[in-house]
């Protein structure tokens, strides 16, 4: 090979190492500032007055939104210590056999107006804490129901019944959420619909429901009923650190600092229930006494 076309060999083999580097220097810089997610302790507590058990979910995160207990991808965990405080009294939770991640203490009551603190230690030396206050007792002031006759178009008659409620104010409360159970039909043939949980914006609320009844006028005959049974209406009044994550999952975005838990993401908060069922009276086969009446119930 002559000089000159040795020294073009040689600097064309330089020029193709020096690239080679510049690539590499290039990725792994990439590299480098790529941030990699990290899991961190998720928790789901919810201390509720009408249950005398606290149950806990705690796990792993496995996506930066990833915050909402769900069963089909919750990445529990094992061996955590999990311990609830209430007045200078400590009760730890058991882990519970069957799905990872899920604890529970037994007995254990929720009392209106108290204040509760929970400590968890990982496996890994993860600490994570959290603090509620119970919102105090509070009850309904008002029910109602109202039955309305549409017809949507000649010859077809449909009830429409509305129930409403109001409530009064609970001492310490952040925010009301709603839920609703409605039974059609009688014991020997009966249908459960549930409405909620949603937020209440007022110490208020109506229910809209249209019994399994309705005439065909103009068939000249009654269809088989499947009026409504009774309604079972439940008030959460719940506390700071359950209302903002509510309102995270409402909104569809995940917010660490609005959690209120020191070293996860999640929720330890509490409710104050109240709760009242509805009944509704047959007078006939095919027809029904909407006015109904109550029984209420607060815990």
């Amino acid at each position: 090979m002559a000089n000159g076309e040795w020294r073009m060999a040689s600097r064309s083999s330089d020029l193709a190492l020096v690239m080679t580097c510049c690539v590499l220097l290039l990725v792994l810089g990439c590299d480098e500032g790529i941030e990699k997610y990290k899991p961190e302790p998720n928790v789901y507590c919810i201390l509720r007055s009408d249950r005398d058990t606290v149950s806990l979910m705690a796990g792993m995160t496995m996506s930066y939104s990833d915050s909402v207990p769900d069963s089909n991808k919750w990445n529990g965990t094992a061996g955590v210590v999990a311990k609830v405080q209430h007045q200078g009294a400590e009760v730890v939770l058991a882990e519970l056999p069957g799905p990872v991640g899920f604890y529970q203490a037994a007995p254990l009551t929720v009392m209106p107006g108290d204040s509760y603190s929970l400590s968890l230690e990982y496996p890994d030396g993860a600490t994570v804490r959290g603090r509620t206050t119970v919102p105090d007792t509070f009850s309904f002031s008002r029910l109602r129901v109202d039955t309305t006759f549409e017809v949507p178009w000649p010859g077809d008659t449909f009830a429409v019944v509305t129930l409403s409620a109001a409530w009064n104010v609970s001492r310490g409360a952040s925010g009301y959420v709603v839920l609703s159970d409605v039974w059609y039909g009688n014991s020997a043939e009966s249908v459960l619909v549930w409405y909620g949980p949603y937020p209440a914006s007022a110490r208020e609320d109506s229910l809209w429901m249209q019994p399994f009844s309705y005439e065909w006028d103009t068939l000249n005959q009654t269809m088989d009923s499947l009026p409504i049974n009774r309604v079972r209406v439940e008030i959460r009044a719940i506390d700071r650190n359950y209302r903002d994550y509510n309102e995270q999952q409402w909104g569809g975005q995940a917010d660490p600092d609005k959690m209120h838990l020191d070293g996860a993401v999640g929720v330890f908060g509490s409710a104050c229930i109240a709760e009242t069922t509805v009944r509704f009276r047959t007078t006939s086969a095919d027809r029904v006494n909407h006015r109904g009446h109550g029984e209420h119930r607060v815990r």
